[in-house]
């Protein structure tokens, strides 16, 4: 059946209530029942139950999304218990002799995160550096923009991350069917410096770091934060909850082995599994990572990372086995609303997908879309799949098919259109509040999600209109020019918001030395 521009619905009502209500259960689930009921003639009580049956309990079955549930649902409990054992403490008591000011507390997150690209960064790094930057009053919300544009951004260009292998065989499925004998690794690496949103999201945060400019939304949480310590809103829901105590007891001598015992085994954990699952022996080092299984190496590392800081918290006297045991299930407990968000996110994606958005916006672009505009519009139309169904996977899988065949048919450089589709995917992917990224980026630094996607937007907006320029010109001339152009492009808004727009915080009361 074909539903047309009804498909538009489901994300937009979905969205709207989202950002209208602050309520993203309840908004995620109105999406999907809406989608579920046009799907069924328009009976709302048989879209409730297929709601469930056909949307909800498949999102939980597939796979790939079941894998990512358990990994969140342990990253909980390692989170906790990392706060419980003093690791978290430890290591921003040795850090925080070096990173001792706001500035340098956010420009060691932003560097941090190219460490973690062949994890998930954002939940990673986000537990690692929340209690540094909460000591030094960096707001939650900003926390989750840098997690937000490093992690996925680093990701979709790292060859040993979950992505890479993604996008490769995407990419080789299309060669194998228009008849090219590329390597799509070739292209893969070939596509890195057209990938302009991404890298210019990375660019722009580090200068919105070093520079202090802080706009809009961000201004605000910035100021509350420096000015009066709170670095949530007070009508902010965290998705993450940090209700334990920190404080240690009097006299525990701690050390910073109760931070490297648990890391060390988080990440041993994590390369031994990548090296078993890819088979290092018959595939090599660099293959070992492609082939590997990226997500179930991250959620054993938080297994054996979260025994490894029990066995500390017990062997130091500072929890017994019961205590420090309970630790770790209440933080799988205090995180449980993010594997349902998240479900409902994918849940509505399928919904879009049984509707054929994605189709009915690609056949509109390839209707109307001029040769010289085809990089543009598909960074565009990427942009748009990827905010209304909240997934940049789906926006690789659905342009993927579409613009590889467009581009060899039209004589377009292939780097720069598959460097278009992974760019709108991301675009669309930071802008958009029902993102499974981005729930996730609002989760690592337990902020409120929504206040997560109104902070982020502006910045994200405009590296958006400035790749959209780049590829505007590298369409209309040579791909290479297409650099030059959202370079010009993103340097001169910044240079104008930089000059013109009084958004800096006064860091004179908090950028003084830290004593740990």
């Amino acid at each position: 059946m074909e539903f047309g521009i009804l498909a538009i619905i489901p994300p937009l009502v979905a969205i709207i209530f989202a950002l209208k209500t602050k309520q993203t259960l309840l908004s995620l689930f109105i999406g999907v029942w809406v989608g579920a009921t046009i799907i069924y003639n328009w009976n709302p009580l048989v879209g409730f139950i297929n709601t469930i049956s056909d949307f909800i309990i498949p999102a939980i079955a597939d796979p790939w999304n079941a894998g990512l549930l358990l990994l969140v649902t342990l990253a909980g409990g390692f989170v906790h218990v990392l706060r419980m054992s003093g690791a978290a403490q430890a290591f921003a008591q040795v850090v925080t002799r070096k990173v001792n000011t706001r500035k340098r507390a956010q420009t060691t997150t932003w560097a941090s995160a190219f460490a973690f690209s062949y994890t998930e960064p954002v939940l990673i790094l986000g537990t690692i550096m929340r209690p540094i930057t909460d000591r030094l009053k960096v707001s939650r919300v900003k926390l989750a923009y840098i997690l937000d544009s490093m992690g996925a951004s680093l990701a979709a260009m790292s060859p040993i991350s979950s992505y890479g292998p993604f996008i490769v065989g995407l990419i080789a499925a299309q060669l194998a069917v228009i008849g090219l004998s590329d390597n799509p690794w070739s292209l893969f690496i070939a596509m890195i410096p057209y990938n302009f949103y991404g890298i210019f999201a990375m660019l722009t945060v580090l200068f919105v770091i070093r520079t202090g400019l802080d706009i809009g939304p961000m201004y605000h949480a910035e100021k509350r934060a420096t000015e009066t310590g709170k670095l949530l809103g007070e009508n902010d829901k965290p998705l993450m909850i940090d209700d334990e105590d920190d404080s240690l007891p009097e006299g525990y001598n701690l050390s910073i082995k109760n931070f490297l015992v648990p890391m060390g085994l988080l990440f041993g954990t994590i390369f031994a599994v990548i090296f078993w699952t890819g088979n290092i022996v018959e595939n090599g080092f660099r293959m070992s990572f492609i082939e590997g299984n990226i997500v179930l190496a991250i959620s054993a590392g938080f297994v054996v990372g979260s025994i490894g800081a029990v066995s500390i918290s017990i062997s130091t006297g500072l929890h017994n086995f019961k205590d420090a045991v309970d630790g770790w299930t209440t933080g799988i407990k205090n995180l449980v609303i993010v594997p349902i968000i998240l479900i409902l996110a994918w849940s509505i994606g399928g919904v879009a997908n049984e509707m054929g958005l994605g189709e009915y916006l690609s056949s509109i672009a390839d209707s109307y879309i001029p040769t010289a505009m085809v990089p543009a519009l598909i960074f565009l139309l990427g942009g748009i799949i990827a905010f209304s169904t909240g997934s940049s996977w789906g926006v690789f899988a659905i342009m993927m098919p579409i613009a590889i065949p467009m581009a060899d048919m039209l004589g377009i450089p292939l780097p720069l259109i598959i460097g278009a589709v992974i760019s709108g995917g991301l675009f669309g992917d930071h802008c958009s509040p029902i993102s499974d990224t981005t729930i996730l980026a609002s989760t690592g630094a337990a902020c409120d999600h929504i206040e997560h996607v109104n902070t982020q937007l502006p910045y994200a907006l405009t590296v958006g209109a400035s790749a959209f320029a780049g590829f505007l010109v590298g369409g209309l001339t040579v791909p290479w020019l297409g650099i030059v152009a959202t370079t010009v492009a993103i340097v001169g808004a910044l240079y104008f918001l930089n000059k013109n727009v009084k958004r800096r915080v006064d860091d004179s009361k908090v950028d003084k030395t830290f004593t740990a």
